[in-house]
């Protein structure tokens, strides 16, 4: 299943239960709602990248609580924030704290041909509860045969 979602293509198809069935044991709370951070366009022109690492709290009835930034470049800061503000968990019996790192990485492969060049995209992929990895691009751009220099 394939989501449009802020201008990210995200293929969520089975996200949850896999990532959660081979990473999580049965003390970590099970992510029911996620959102992803979007790559902010500020980094992206700029192809920055670069790794947040956020503290969590999540209250018993599964709601975030709290999102305290522990490192961050200030570019990716607030969509991280924003972002896992929005998460929700299984309610459960405690509260929980938990670190998560989110990773953005830029990667400048252009496929496809110069008459049908492919378009842009994110890509996320997660290992709840505790990684998010985001990888951009820009699209790729048409070149005409008598700008080549071959």
């Amino acid at each position: 299943m394939k989501t449009l979602l802020g201008g990210f293509t995200i293929l969520l198809f089975g996200l949850f239960s896999l990532g959660q069935a081979s990473t999580s044991n049965s003390s970590d709370p099970i992510v029911v709602k996620f959102v992803a951070p979007p790559y902010p366009r500020a980094a992206k022109d700029q192809r920055m990248m670069g790794t947040t690492v956020s503290e969590i709290s999540v209250g018993t009835d599964g709601s975030v609580r709290d999102v305290q930034t522990i490192r961050a470049h200030p570019v990716f800061a607030s969509p991280v924030r924003d972002a896992l503000k929005q998460w929700r968990f299984r309610a459960g019996n405690q509260e929980y704290r938990l670190e998560m790192t989110v990773s953005f990485e830029f990667d400048d492969a252009c496929e496809g041909t110069d008459k049908h060049p492919i378009t842009a995209e994110s890509r996320v992929s997660a290992e709840f509860p505790n990684l998010v990895h985001i990888v951009t691009s820009l699209p790729c751009k048409e070149v005409s045969t008598s700008d080549r220099k071959d």
